[in-house]
């Protein structure tokens, strides 16, 4: 009987650790967001990813039109023309974030126009890879965490 309580514990202890080297394992920065500003990014970020399948879909499709549109509906000029971003959010994203995120909307302009000026589309494809490029980097670089209110 001590053999099977014993053995059950250091199963617990050995589910414990793991577990919380599991947290320990994620290495990038985290940023601490309120669950207002977290619903802001993640969102910003669905769209995103919207808007690539809409980029990609389109241009498969020979409609450059509607990934023209796609691309400037995540670009910088249409973001800062709504301006919806919380307020309090910008002073939480380290310099290393907005180096990534700036250009990512740049590209995303440029794309737009791009494609507006009848770039080819293998062009275009490959302004997006260099766009996603700073996803990618960001998602490896940074997590986001919730704020304990």
């Amino acid at each position: 009987m001590r053999w099977r309580v014993a053995g059950f514990a250091a199963l617990c202890l050995f589910v414990s650790s793991v577990a919380t080297r599991g947290e320990d394992a994620d290495r990038r920065v985290a940023i601490v967001l309120t669950a207002e500003e977290k619903a802001f990014v993640l969102g910003q970020m669905r769209l995103f990813v919207e808007s690539i399948e809409r980029i990609v879909s389109s241009l498969a499709a020979g409609d450059r039109t509607t990934a023209a549109e796609a691309a400037a509906a995540r670009g910088g000029k249409r973001f800062q023309a709504e301006n919806v971003m919380p307020a309090t959010l910008g002073a939480k994203f380290p310099e290393m974030w907005r180096s990534f995120g700036q250009p990512m909307r740049k590209g995303f302009d440029e794309l737009a126009d791009g494609l507006a000026q009848g770039e080819p589309e293998s062009r275009a494809l490959a302004r997006l890879g260099e766009t996603m490029r700073n996803c990618v980097s960001c998602h490896q670089s940074y997590r986001i965490i919730d704020a304990r209110d």
